[in-house]
């Protein structure tokens, strides 16, 4: 059950999940740009749900702008489709601009992890890689998500081991600089 928030800024990004609310929220405090809430809708099933209702969250009324994000998964086109038509059946001729980005780079299929990973150094990755050929090789075991096993690793090695994708962002392990968050910084300063 989501918990009731009020809307206390002009722009507004909602995510997936708590992951990305901490995500972006970190990203957006190393821009210094103040005029943006996170929240998150609790899961691709639920955005329809969340979109439906956003008119009624106290602060509405206020908002001038809207980012939509949710990761793609096996099909870009079919989420953009899906964004798309929830933005014209739910708010047709509303006073709030929309705007979407699709993880991970607003034009691939893939998630949140694909764009990290595309930051980190490849020898890193690359330490990732051999770290699950050798568990599979072991055990004939695969994960069902590459890339999250990916990031996994990759958060296991670092100086605070056990750190959710959005922790690490908190705390320093992600280079915001890094070419691959440039559509991304583009898509929150648009806003």
């Amino acid at each position: 059950m989501r918990k009731s928030i009020k809307i206390d800024k002009p722009k507004l990004i909602i995510g997936e999940g708590t992951e990305e609310k901490i995500f972006f929220s970190t990203l957006i405090k190393y821009l210094k740009i103040d005029d943006i809430q996170v929240e998150c809708y609790e899961g691709k099933g639920n955005l329809g749900k969340f979109l439906k209702t956003l008119s009624l969250i106290p602060g509405y009324p206020e908002l001038q702008s809207l980012g939509i994000t949710r990761d793609a998964d096996d099909s870009f086109e079919s989420v953009s489709t899906s964004i798309d038509n929830f933005i014209k059946s739910i708010f047709g001729a509303d006073h709030v601009k929309i705007t979407k980005f699709i993880m991970p780079d607003n034009g691939s299929s893939g998630m949140l992890e694909d764009l990290c990973l595309t930051a980190i150094k490849s020898s890193e990755i690359q330490c990732a890689d051999n770290f699950l050929e050798c568990i599979y090789n072991c055990s004939q075991r695969k994960p069902k998500n590459l890339a999250k096993a990916k990031i996994q690793a990759w958060l296991a090695s670092q100086t605070n081991p056990g750190q959710r994708l959005g922790e690490a962002a908190q705390s320093g392990c992600i280079d915001w600089e890094n070419e691959a968050f440039q559509p991304l910084r583009e898509f929150i300063k648009n806003l």
